[in-house]
């Protein structure tokens, strides 16, 4: 395996990189899977104390604040934080991650979905059409584990395309030059 440094790979590279690794994990024996999971436990935790002790320096000096704030602004800077829980993030936030941990049995499934909005303490999803559209009780499993796992959420519900209420009178169409 060839290691690439940090500045040949982009942060989205990196993404799908852990996607692909935590996908391979899943077809893993139990044992692997849960060594895996202790030690990525003991990792994420090893990194959020030095995160933590690194925002409050940065935290206690006038620059190191005016710093932090900007290192946020770069979504892998923030991504870091939100998942150490070192930043609050609204429900949005939640129900992306949500659907990121769901995104193997979706991709798996050919589920196609995306989050539209959230909007107070609804979710908005909408599901692809045709040969990808799951069936009525796919979607409410769906829509029932991302309900059960970001708190406060009060509701899921899937947004439909309007119906097509275009009407054309036969009389106004023409053939031939007019």
């Amino acid at each position: 395996m060839t290691m690439t440094s940090a500045d040949d790979t982009t942060f989205e590279d990196l993404a799908r990189r852990i996607d692909d690794l935590r996908d391979r994990v899943h077809h893993q024996d139990a044992a692997v899977q849960q060594l895996l999971e202790e030690t990525l436990d003991a990792i994420t935790e090893f990194n959020k104390q030095g995160l933590i002790a690194l925002v409050q320096l940065l935290r206690s000096d006038e620059r190191g604040g005016e710093l932090l704030y900007e290192a946020v602004e770069r979504p892998e800077v923030m991504a870091l934080f939100v998942s150490h829980g070192i930043i609050r993030t609204d429900r949005t936030i939640d129900v992306l991650r949500v659907v990121e941990q769901i995104r193997p049995y979706l991709v798996t499934s050919s589920i196609e979905m995306d989050v539209e909005s959230v909007r107070g303490d609804i979710a908005y999803v909408r599901f692809a059409k045709g040969c990808n559209a799951p069936d009525q009780a796919t979607k409410d499993e769906i829509m029932g584990v991302i309900m059960q796992r970001v708190p406060g959420l009060k509701g899921v519900e899937e947004v439909k395309d309007a119906a097509n209420q275009a009407f054309i009178g036969l009389d106004t169409i023409r053939v031939g030059p007019g």
